[in-house]
């Protein structure tokens, strides 16, 4: 991606200042009112995750996560300063999405995790009275325990007998790939990159106050005022892969930029990502919510909705808000008069869509491989979400993805 995007710096004065994320970024002096304390946060030598080694993902491949830097110890425990939202923007040449998670949430999900441990929060009660709510529905309606490791293309290829030959069938998070083949190692590292994720999410993140919030507000326009479901797509591994210098991209597209340059793109689109687009708009108003650049994103949207039936409008990098960390999150809270018991959100990436976990849908990241079938077997999941009163609580009972968070993960 580093060789096709760039971004234009701004000629606002600014006030340079070295970003934690080892890259350089400028606060405008506009925004230093709002801009919130640099982290302090203690670094005790936490206890590995459960199922996960000490210092290293069990899948190691040119994806994953730089390698986290030594840990010191202390002799007393300190409550860690979750982490919270400036006003920062980082400057690189890469102005895409961020499709690997930042250097750092290693180190920062087995602090918060090991920390957890001994001092319960808010977040932690939170988990509790969701799985609490769940076991009380269950108890209610038996079928809901049915729901848990049959996902939604499982249980349509089991009446044809298709499934059969899914070893992975009755795994207890084997719904969180909609796809009714895949190979274990896959469906392993999903799981890893979603349990850290969510680790992050609920127990290091913290969300900005009302007064940050209402400084992003936007309002959204809608190609159909009539529907009443909302969805949130991210792009970069979701729909499309940024292909870098190495990669041979499927499409070449030219970005135009705010100053008139051209500068050509490289992608591979997902297979189905049209046919996916084209069906969703049935049932819900789509956004694109990415944290690469407006004209990235909207060179992207041009290709995949040329004639602008599907798509209703983008959020880009500048309606994320950036944690002192160097993570892009994306708080639907930001959306005027958006019904959050209506909305969905599709991420690769869980602490994209951290402050509103329940909303989220986990999807299994995708760069390049043609046989994938996984925005084809979601878009049932979708359809059966979007007959539901609450979108919310269908989608939290389902993929239950709190769950997740203490699950011992294979190696």
């Amino acid at each position: 991606m580093d060789q096709f995007l760039s971004i234009k710096h701004s000629a606002r004065s600014s006030q340079f200042r070295s970003s934690p994320c080892s890259k350089q970024s400028f606060q405008s002096e506009d925004d230093r009112d709002t801009a919130l304390s640099f982290d302090f946060t203690p670094k005790p030598k936490p206890k590995p995750l459960q199922g996960l080694t000490p210092m290293s993902s069990p899948f190691e491949n040119e994806d994953n996560d730089k390698g986290s830097q030594k840990e010191e110890s202390v002799s007393k425990p300190f409550i860690p300063k979750l982490s919270r939202f400036s006003t920062q923007r980082v400057i690189t040449m890469n102005d895409g999405d961020k499709d690997e998670e930042p250097e750092g949430i290693e180190k920062e999900v087995k602090l918060c995790s090991n920390i957890q441990l001994q001092i319960p929060d808010e977040q932690t009660k939170t988990i509790e009275e969701h799985l609490k709510n769940f076991e009380e529905k269950t108890k209610l309606n038996p079928k809901l325990k049915q729901m848990k490791s049959k996902p939604m293309s499982m249980r349509n290829f089991q009446k044809v007998g298709e499934s059969k030959e899914d070893k992975l069938l009755e795994h207890p998070f084997r719904h969180l790939i909609f796809s009714p083949k895949i190979d274990e190692l896959v469906l392993e590292k999903h799981l890893y990159i979603t349990q850290r994720g969510l680790i992050y999410s609920r127990k290091c993140l913290k969300g900005p106050s009302e007064q940050f919030i209402e400084k992003k507000k936007v309002i959204l326009n809608k190609i159909n005022p009539n529907k009443i479901n909302t969805i949130f797509l991210d792009l970069d591994e979701t729909l499309v892969h940024a292909c870098n210098s190495r990669e041979t991209p499927t499409v070449r597209l030219k970005q135009q930029n705010e100053d008139g340059s051209e500068i050509e793109v490289g992608i591979n689109i997902r297979p189905y990502a049209t046919y996916f687009l084209q069906e969703l708009a049935q049932y819900y108003t789509i956004y694109i919510y990415t944290a690469s650049s407006q004209q990235y994103a909207q060179t992207i949207v041009n290709y995949l909705d040329p004639l602008k039936q599907y798509i209703s409008g983008i959020l880009s990098r500048s309606n994320c808000m950036e944690t002192k960390n160097g993570f892009f999150i994306k708080d639907l809270r930001i959306v005027k008069d958006l019904d959050l018991n209506r909305t969905l959100i599709i991420d690769n990436l869980v602490h994209s869509f951290g402050l509103q976990v329940e909303n989220g849908i986990p999807i299994l990241e995708w760069y390049d491989n043609q046989e994938d079938l996984e925005l084809k077997y979601l878009l049932e999941y979708l359809i059966e979400a979007s007959e539901q009163q609450n979108l919310k609580e269908f989608n939290l009972t389902h993929l239950q993805l709190d769950y997740l968070i203490d699950y011992n993960i294979k190696q």
